[in-house]
């Protein structure tokens, strides 16, 4: 009987801490309906705030997909498991504030977006070097700016993404 409680002492931690992974794991948020899918990069989104990659990184870019499922994204042939979704309602001012603040802070203007405010979609994941130039991964902060248009972030830079649509097979007659 010593025994037995000694074995169930020693793995109460160990039930207590997969108990709150579960259940951590149970109220995550899931991937919003809306980013589901296939996006293709666009254009940059000059902005006045300062990024960290160069404009020939920035412009590599252009032309790429991001594809967003519920426990991962890709881009550029490199799948980022998914650990975590967080949203959240931000404003012209919150994506200021977070872009450096400052007269140089990008804004919903230079970003054109005409709403008061947009949902903020982050992804969690472990650093990735996907670019090369940082472990942030293009596209893991968007704002669904409209149905068929996210705003997309990384180490300072914007872009403009757009849903890939894929047509229907017609209906044979």
């Amino acid at each position: 009987m010593a025994v037995e409680k000694s074995v169930l002492l020693r793995l109460k931690p160990i039930v207590i801490c997969a108990s709150l992974a579960f259940a951590l794991q149970s109220h995550a948020e899931p991937l919003p309906a809306q980013l589901k899918g296939t996006w293709r990069i666009t254009k940059l989104l000059p902005t006045t705030n300062i990024g960290c990659w160069t404009a020939d990184q920035a412009a590599s870019l252009v032309g790429s997909s991001l594809v967003y499922g519920p426990r991962s994204m890709t881009w550029k042939g490199g799948t980022v498991p998914l650990l975590g979704v967080s949203t959240r309602l931000v404003d012209t001012d919150d994506v200021k504030s977070e872009s450096g603040g400052g007269a140089k802070a990008a804004d919903f203007t230079q970003l054109k977006i005409g709403k008061d405010n947009v949902l903020e979609v982050n992804l969690q994941h472990d650093d990735a070097d996907i670019t090369g130039a940082s472990t942030e991964v293009p596209g893991d902060s968007v704002l669904l700016a409209a149905p068929n248009r996210i705003v997309a972030s990384a180490c300072g830079v914007y872009f403009e993404a757009t849903r890939v649509v894929t047509p229907k097979p017609k209906a044979k007659h």
